[in-house]
């Protein structure tokens, strides 16, 4: 009879080098779970970085120490238009600084732009 498994494992990817072959191995203690990554398709997994659940996918597989899509970095532009890697649990404090510069920005756009109305004396 099969042994149950009492708990969602944490995955890390190995590659032997003779055969080129990868498994992923639970770094949980006292757990010796393996699986070849193939197989990992589509299997409840911890993420490495927030410890949250998810199901692995086709980009996930790949990885070395798979993560959730919520850990996943995203490309976005930078105050200085170069294009920067960062996590979306980031993205609030980015925004907040964003919005303070653009309102100091549009201001001083405003009053470089304004008209002067010159009164005849």
């Amino acid at each position: 009879m099969a042994k149950v498994s009492k708990h969602v494992h944490r995955l890390k990817k190995h590659k032997y080098v003779k055969t080129g072959n990868a498994v992923y191995f639970c770094t949980l203690p006292d757990c010796h779970f393996k699986i070849e990554a193939e197989l990992a398709l589509g299997k409840r997994v911890l993420c490495n970085l927030c410890n949250n659940e998810f199901i692995m996918n086709e980009y996930t597989v790949k990885l070395v120490k798979p993560h959730c899509e919520n850990c996943s970095k995203r490309k976005v532009d930078g105050a200085d238009g170069k294009k920067h890697f960062i996590r979306p649990n980031a993205l609030p404090i980015l925004s907040s600084v964003a919005e303070k510069n653009t309102g100091d920005l549009r201001s001083r756009l405003n009053s470089a732009t304004s008209t002067v109305i010159d009164e005849d004396i």
